[in-house]
């Protein structure tokens, strides 16, 4: 039989010690976020606005988080294939994402998405997506009322111009129409703007307010409504959905997480994008291209994804759109 001697339980009693305190290394290592570079997924192309602006975000954030932040391309499925990538995503903080009402809201009621709303949580809001209903020039009307008049009027269905029926925009614009009693038909375009209208291929269009800027100054087109919380810088003189009586109508981007990200993380995430928000480059970019910042934290975006699911799953049900 061994026996113990007071040296030999000294040695085993620092062992024990030193076993404890490597054990406890990983759990300080993951108490310390961040501690390693952060990826947004961005689900579309390169080169748009709200990348631009989505890459700016993120050397303000890297400065303040003193980690990389990194946006990552991944588009397809008009931002599902990226989105869903991000649902799917560790929720650690490391991974998180720009989405739109989209692949969010709509793509989701109309059962195109490998996900659920319960499968990601807000972030925060960056900017508005600037769109207008633009109308042909030669048609008699400066706002969305006179334009009812005349749809009415001419007695045949309005050609609206947009992504797909079912895309946000085409259902701001199809709600507006089902409050004022005009008959009316969606066309696809890849890119909707007002060229269509100039060629004749569309009355209205749901396009961005930039794009559209020359040809209301040259009078080829009429701005009827410039959707956002506010006006558009762009066109000052257009009303908002909500000064006429239609709600607040606009479609917006923002930045999500998968859900299970702990809040406090959540928090410094939406903390950091908003003080990147007022960076000189990004006011410098949000004036370059017209878009309105949209700084909202992630209870104030939560909240608006709730009031938007609403219309939005509401309109979707009666326009044959959703899922059953």
């Amino acid at each position: 039989m061994t026996t113990s001697t007071p040296r030999m339980r000294i040695i085993a009693l620092a062992a024990l010690a030193t076993l404890a305190t490597l054990s406890a290394l990983p759990t300080l290592a993951q108490d310390k976020w961040p501690s390693k570079p952060i990826e947004i997924i961005y689900p579309y192309p390169p080169g748009n606005d709200m990348d631009v602006v989505t890459r700016l975000l993120a050397e303000g954030m890297s400065k303040r988080l003193g980690v990389p932040v990194q946006v990552i391309n991944k588009p397809g499925g008009g931002g599902v294939v990226g989105f869903a990538e991000m649902t799917r995503a560790k929720p650690d903080g490391y991974t998180i994402g720009t989405w739109t009402p989209g692949p969010g809201i709509s793509q989701i009621i109309a059962g195109n998405t490998p996900y659920k709303m319960t499968d990601y949580q807000s972030v925060g809001g960056m900017l508005i997506n600037d769109f207008v209903l633009a109308a042909r020039g030669d048609i008699p009307a400066n706002n969305l009322k006179e334009f009812a008049a005349w749809a009415k009027k001419s007695g045949k269905p309005v050609v609206i111009g947009s992504y797909a029926p079912a895309a946000v925009p085409a259902l701001i614009a199809a709600k507006i129409a089902k409050k004022d009693g005009w008959a009316y038909k969606v066309v696809a375009f890849p890119n909707p703007s007002a060229k269509e209208l100039v060629a004749g291929d569309a009355d209205v269009t749901t396009a961005g307010a930039e794009g559209a800027m020359s040809y209301a100054k040259a009078g080829q087109v009429k701005i009827l409504s410039a959707w956002g919380p506010q006006r558009n810088p762009v066109f000052p003189n257009a009303a908002t959905p909500a000064e006429e009586g239609y709600g607040d109508l606009y479609t917006w981007g923002g930045m999500a997480a998968p859900v299970g990200v702990p809040k406090d993380i959540i928090n410094k995430l939406s903390s950091v994008m908003m003080e990147s928000l007022n960076d000189k480059a990004v006011q410098d970019q949000f004036k370059k291209v017209g878009i309105p910042a949209l700084p909202m934290t992630a209870d104030q975006m939560a909240k608006r994804v709730v009031d938007d699911t609403k219309w939005i799953s509401e309109l979707m049900a009666e326009l044959g759109f959703a899922k059953k």
